[in-house]
């Protein structure tokens, strides 16, 4: 049964306390979405009641908002890889820009790879249309973005990224090409049994594939880059 603050020999911890609900809340809209998932069961499932979880989160939206804010801030690390082409003193190299995107997409896969039940509340965000998210998007730094956009502008004026590729763009093909694999994987076995090592399940593979698809989109010809019917 739920206890009102804590369990015998359970730190009196408040950071354990939220840390035990968040991982029973992301459990629960991993596995029935914001709409399916119920207070209760959760409450039950932390081992709290689920009067801490109104005192720590508010409400169930405000519950849900933490639970992807922590999904953000364990992702923060990505923007690492960046750092290469924000630093004013380093000459941007179609060399050196290939070696970022191949290692923001290894990473950006393997951190989904790593999170599977934050694919799955992804898919249930997707399925509804994205409604309940768009609700808390302003409670998300967006410096991540910031930071990830100028980046790829000194690579556009570096002359290394393609010019007519939309930046905004960028981030989403590499967050969905990861995700989409990973969460349609089943179906991928399903289609196309014969592929071998994709077929398998392969995620090294795959995520060599996605890496080459993107690093190949994103890297500016030197001959001329122009989209299809326009002037090189």
């Amino acid at each position: 049964m739920a206890k009102a603050l804590v369990t015998r020999g359970r730190p009196k911890d408040a950071e354990v306390t939220q840390a035990a609900i968040l991982d029973a809340a992301e459990a629960a809209f991993a596995e029935r979405g914001f709409a399916g998932a119920r207070i209760d069961a959760i409450a039950e499932a932390s081992g709290y009641n689920k009067s801490l979880i109104f005192h720590y989160f508010g409400d169930k939206l405000g519950l849900y908002t933490a639970v992807l804010r922590r999904a953000d801030e364990q992702g923060r690390y990505l923007q690492s890889y960046l750092l290469e082409l924000l630093d004013r003193d380093t000459p941007v190299t179609p060399e050196t820009f290939r070696r970022v995107v191949e290692q923001l997409v290894r990473a950006s896969f393997d951190y989904y790879l790593a999170h599977p039940r934050l694919l799955r509340i992804l898919a249930w965000e997707e399925a509804a249309g994205w409604t309940t998210l768009a609700k808390i998007a302003s409670r998300f730094d967006q410096n991540d973005f910031e930071q990830f956009a100028a980046a790829l502008e000194r690579a556009r004026r570096a002359g290394v990224l393609r010019p007519h590729v939309s930046l905004s763009f960028i981030s989403y093909v590499i967050a969905n090409a990861c995700r989409s694999y990973l969460t349609s994987r089943p179906l991928f076995q399903l289609i196309a049994p014969d592929s071998g090592e994709l077929a398998d399940g392969d995620s090294d593979a795959a995520r060599e594939q996605i890496v080459a698809f993107v690093v190949h989109g994103l890297i500016a010809d030197p001959a001329g880059d122009a989209l299809p019917g326009q002037p090189k």
